[in-house]
């Protein structure tokens, strides 16, 4: 009775979820699940409710979305920003499974209540792997390196070429692709993936 008192008490879910994290050990005891009942299921669906949203905001892109735009004006290279765009969004993911362990037991992901929950969050949680989206993009680069080693034009670092009115000038041989990848490959460095840069990009 006491763990109910305290649930009807509480002014939001957040409360609730603390009361349950609190008394998460009383969950074993078959009266106290029936009685506790009505609250599980309302904090089940504010979950559920959670969930689907970061399944929309991953269906929606990375791309599109306005965690980008605000990469992008801090400096950010792409993949490194979604990779931590990706690593927010999995936090957020496991924080509401814990909470989903806090309000059903340990063994939640069995329940008849939390078993598809559970299947929707890990099915998200893999296509958040920060390392699939690395993997891409280092095949990605490493196309890109064996295109510019096959030709003899990126092999120069000045290039001297004529205007239009056949004056000779010299010209600096780097583009915006180079200066990319050295953004990209600091940016992931500090992300922890150093020793998965290969040597051919961090050249």
């Amino acid at each position: 009775r006491l763990l109910r008192d305290k649930l009807t008490a509480c002014q939001d879910a957040e409360d609730m979820f603390r009361v349950f994290a609190r008394f998460n050990p009383l969950l074993s005891r078959t009266r106290v699940r029936v009685a506790v009942k009505e609250f599980q299921v309302q904090l089940i669906a504010t979950v559920a409710q959670a969930v689907a949203k970061l399944q929309s905001k991953f269906t929606l892109k990375y791309e599109s979305s306005s965690a980008a735009r605000i990469s992008k004006l801090r400096g950010i290279p792409p993949i490194a920003g979604k990779i931590l765009w990706a690593k927010q969004m999995e936090r957020q993911v496991n924080t509401l499974m814990e909470r989903m362990g806090d309000v059903l037991g340990s063994n939640w992901g069995q329940q008849l209540e939390g078993r598809q929950l559970r299947k929707a969050g890990d099915e998200l949680l893999a296509k958040l792997d920060a390392k699939t989206f690395f993997r891409a993009w280092i095949t990605e680069w490493e196309k890109e390196v064996t295109s510019q080693a096959s030709s003899r034009l990126y092999s120069f670092v000045v290039l001297v070429e004529l205007d239009r009115e056949n004056d000779l000038f010299a010209r600096v041989n780097f583009d915006e692709k180079s200066e990319m990848l050295f953004k990209e490959i600091r940016h992931l460095k500090w992300l922890g993936f150093e020793k998965d840069v290969p040597r051919t990009l961090s050249l």
